[in-house]
């Protein structure tokens, strides 16, 4: 399609009703949308978009204006705020159905279905027999991200290209905003009707061969890829084929489950679902080609779905992510071409300054200056104070869930690892360009600055059944954590709060440390995790030769109680002066004997007295896997599985070793299956069970994890959005196929 239809409103000015995929600008966003104007920059970019016309959000204020609605309260509808008790679940329910009934039985002027068959007309053959597919495209004033999240609570209509079909479809689109589940969403999020603009992307579709998504940053991609259309994967119903793209190489990395495959039929009802017995893989070797030149061409980060229709490879949808850095794909600054350093990404986002080189991990005797890039060997806990004036971190050492990394992603501060030489090849004063997400360093061939990109949280999301937490340790993110809707700390970690002050811990300071979170998050449980030393990160005696498996968890209290009894002490003032909400969590807990050491000294400090008070233990050694029953029979009143000790000691691989970064897999059969043992084993001893994870978020996970029951997940405070959204769609997942099962 080639051009724009214009349609005369009531001023008789030009309104363009219609676009073409390929012919949109950023001006058009408000009447696009989106998801279409993402896509367009990708169409024009040269890459393979399906071709797609796009409905305008014109066309949907167009329909309000036409609709007379029964209750006096819709009469100004398009112009209402629409204030609803949202804690009146039967009128919530009983509003929406009344909305989305007025909507589908009103009628759409037979002109505008001919206006998109014409355009329809022009789309590509796919195959017989072949349908369209209607996709949201919303647009809010300045936030991609809300477009992209009230997009995703509204399903995609599949549908017969004959006009009653298209109607029935274009209005149960325009219906689906209107959902309880939706209207709770826009109206807890302060949006107002006027200001969504409702736009539609219309493809074809038909039966693929296999389909699947793209994520990532250059040069390192996941793919998910499933047989069929990918519905199957969105709806939850099968375990999709993961592939790891690393610079040149696509490598298979997990075999799905797929039992299922979604296919288009000629009829009223064009979408089936057939029952699938093959076991191949999925991907034939053109199809890994074809995406791995995909990914090698894609520069920037980005998270798409794709498919394939015989032997060509189409783009269906881009996703908004915080990868993306904004929707026009190009704001790196000019920069040399070649990496000076290649490391881990530990921790999100991009940064241009000088840098400031330590060679050692002596702490030089002037100040580093406040706006530097800190190049060092290593990141170690007790230089919070000076990470706080750094606006990137680079670190020769460490992994993904080493302390440096998880600092830095608490502090929301760009962070490479592993960066093998960065302290000989960057020098002290050298403007460098660190990009937290594809884990390079680039020279700067000009001053330029990149401000950080605000992290947008929704503060009034509905509660899920499974509880979210946040992970936490610095003081400084009370303020951005305490006022989001969620159930509470899941962890505090206490080595990291108390920084570099470890040496002569000042139990006064330790309590009033303790109070600031207990108070900020009452009346919301805080679980404190007591001090886990690893000698080489704390600089703690004695040198040991493999630290992560030394002298550190309840063994050292065992070792030396004097530490561990200054906690209980600062603990039980805190909950003397009203922090009742506390709770103790044991770390790297190898024996029942240990705990029971342990159990008897927080009796003595007196912490049973409070009748909240509770003492659990990380599940992160496999020994728990195993004695689980005798260590409830000991005292254990709940687990939180600690996913990187535990990955780290099921694979046998040094998380702080950034040379085994690709064996290091929370997502590994081995790993998997005993968190899936641990849930259950909790659940039959009548115990709470939680999960504390540094893990990248993605919905296969979070999937598997609700499907077990966990109890509830901790993650960190950039993820907690991502996090939230992808245990609401496991839980309606798990819903709408109980409800099928029926």
């Amino acid at each position: 399609m080639s051009r724009t239809i214009k349609n005369h409103g009531r001023e008789g000015l030009a309104v363009e009703t219609l676009f073409s995929i390929d012919q949109i600008e950023s001006q058009h966003l408000s009447q696009v949308g989106e998801q279409a104007l993402q896509l367009s920059v990708f169409a024009q970019k040269g890459f393979p978009v399906l071709p797609s016309v796009v409905l305008s959000a014109t066309r949907f204020r167009n329909f309000l204006q036409t609709i007379h609605w029964i209750e006096p309260m819709f009469a100004d509808l398009p112009y209402s705020s629409l204030r609803l008790n949202l804690e009146d679940t039967q009128q919530l329910q009983s509003i929406a159905r009344q909305i989305r009934q007025t909507i589908q039985h009103a009628e759409i002027p037979e002109s505008w279905i001919l206006e998109i068959q014409s355009a329809i007309a022009q789309f590509p053959d796919l195959g017989s027999p072949s349908a369209v597919i209607l996709r949201p495209s919303i647009a809010f004033e300045s936030d991609s991200f809300l477009s992209q999240e009230l997009s995703d609570l509204i399903e995609p209509q599949i549908c017969d290209i004959e006009i009653n079909p298209l109607a029935i479809a274009l209005k149960q689109l325009w219906a689906e905003l209107f959902r309880a589940r939706t209207l709770v969403y826009w109206q807890g999020a302060k949006i107002e009707l006027q200001q969504i603009q409702f736009a539609v992307v219309i493809q074809p579709i038909a039966s693929a061969i296999v389909s699947g998504s793209l994520q990532g940053a250059p040069p390192n991609w996941e793919v998910t890829a499933t047989r069929g259309l990918n519905i199957a994967i969105a709806r939850g119903e099968v375990l999709p084929e993961i592939y790891r793209i690393s610079k040149d190489q696509i490598q298979f990395q997990q075999a799905g489950r797929q039992t299922i495959a979604y296919h288009i039929q000629a009829g009223a009802e064009p979408l089936t679902r057939l029952t699938l017995s093959e076991t191949a893989p999925i991907l034939q070797p053109q199809q890994r080609e074809m995406l791995l030149s995909l990914a090698q061409a894609l520069q920037f980060p980005a998270a798409l779905d794709w498919q394939f229709y015989d032997s060509q490879l189409y783009i269906t949808t881009v996703h908004y992510s915080n990868l993306l850095v904004n929707s026009r794909l190009d704001s790196t600054p000019p920069a040399s071409d070649v990496a000076i350093v290649a490391g881990l990404a530990a921790a999100p986002g991009q940064a241009i300054a000088p840098a400031f080189v330590l060679t050692d991990l002596e702490l030089p005797d002037t100040p580093i200056p406040v706006g530097s890039v800190l190049v060092t060997p290593m990141i170690l806990p007790s230089w919070i104070p000076l990470l706080k004036y750094a606006v990137a971190i680079v670190s020769e050492q460490g992994g993904m869930t080493s302390h440096g990394a998880i600092l830095a992603r608490e502090m929301g501060i760009p962070a490479i690892v592993g960066a093998e030489d960065a302290t000989k090849r960057i020098h002290t004063g050298e403007t460098i360009i660190v990009n937290g997400n594809t884990g390079s360093v680039t020279l700067a061939d000009q001053i330029a600055q990149i401000s950080p990109k605000p992290t947008r949280v929704n503060r009034n999301w509905t509660a899920t059944a499974t509880k979210l937490m946040i992970n936490l340790s610095q003081l400084d993110t009370i303020a951005d954590a305490a006022e989001i809707n969620i159930d509470g700390v899941g962890l505090l970690r206490s080595e990291l709060m108390l920084g570099g002050t470890l040496e002569h811990i000042d139990q006064d300071e330790l309590t009033n440390q303790i109070q600031q979170f207990a108070r900020s998050f009452a009346p919301r449980p805080v679980f404190y995790r007591s001090l886990d030393l690893r000698s080489h990160e704390f600089q703690v005696p004695p040198v040991e030769a493999n630290p992560m498996l030394g002298m550190r968890g309840t063994f050292s209290y065992v070792q030396n109680p004097d530490r561990f009894d200054l906690e209980l002490a600062a603990l039980q003032r805190a909950m003397e002066a009203g922090c009742t909400n506390l709770r103790l969590i044991l770390p790297f807990v190898r024996t029942v004997e240990e705990f029971v050491f342990c159990r008897r000294r927080v009796e003595q400090a007196g912490l049973f007295n409070y009748a909240q008070f509770q003492l659990w233990i990380m599940a992160e050694v496999p020994s728990v896997l195993f004695l689980l029953p005798e260590y409830v029979q000991a005292g254990v009143q709940g687990i939180c599985i600690g996913t990187s000790d535990l990955t780290q000691l099921i694979l046998g691989v040094d998380r702080d070793q950034s040379t085994m970064a690709k064996l290091f897999d929370v997502t590994h059969p081995a790993v998997m299956n005993a968190i899936t043992q641990l849930i259950q084993s909790a659940h039959r001893l009548n115990i709470p069970c939680s999960i504390s994870t540094q893990a990248p978020i993605t919905p296969e996970l979070i999937d598997r994890w609700v499907e077990c029951g966990i109890d509830a997940i901790s993650v960190n405070l950039p993820v907690v959005e991502v996090a939230h959204r992808a245990i609401a769609r496991a839980e309606q997942r798990l819903l709408l196929n109980g409800m099928r099962d029926r």
